[in-house]
């Protein structure tokens, strides 16, 4: 009889999360976005300490369930993998600002393309959509997909569900950094 190894676990970076071709859903029944500044600040001030001493930090575990075809399900550790993708997004929108702006223009958008290819996902020719890397629960996707995937603001922040509050209120902290 086969041994099955039914805990493996490894340190790896967002990078190698993200940036691999596989694809990560939020189950339904996992709990909305909940993260607020005091998360943001914490996650933000463990990726500076990785950036200033180019070290190896404990960021939290991520737990994974494997669906087969490079599909997993996020056990735990939603809100950060939803966190750093947002840190994603707003790091690609202030590039674009600089691409707008004429500063290293072509750079800039060769760095977007990687940037958005490797984190966000594969973008359709025909729809210019982007065949989402991560997928959040049903309560919260859909305004990460229609609003922060593609760097449209809400029209009326007040009108959103307390979660996509929290989402929009993520993204925007993430731009000011």
């Amino acid at each position: 009889m086969a041994v099955n190894n039914l805990l493996d676990t490894s340190t790896v970076s967002f990078s190698d999360i993200i940036g691999n071709g596989k694809i990560y859903q939020v189950p339904s029944y996992q709990r909305d976005y909940s993260w607020k500044e005091d998360h943001w600040e914490d996650l933000w001030s463990d990726i500076v300490s990785i950036t200033d001493n180019d070290s190896i930090h404990y960021m939290g575990s991520i737990v994974l369930q494997n669906q087969g075809d490079k599909k997993y399900t996020i056990i735990d550790g939603q809100q950060r993998l939803a966190t750093l993708s947002i840190i994603a997004l707003a790091t690609i929108r202030l590039i674009q600002d600089l691409v707008n702006n004429g500063i290293e223009k072509e750079q800039n958008e060769e760095r977007i393309k990687i940037l958005s290819n490797k984190f966000l996902g594969d973008k359709d020719p025909a729809s210019l959509t982007y065949s989402e890397k991560l997928t959040l629960n049903e309560n919260n996707n859909s305004f990460y997909q229609s609003h922060l995937m593609i760097f449209r603001p809400p029209i009326n922040e007040r009108t959103l569900r307390d979660s996509d509050k929290l989402l929009w209120r993520s993204y925007n902290f993430e731009t000011a950094r």
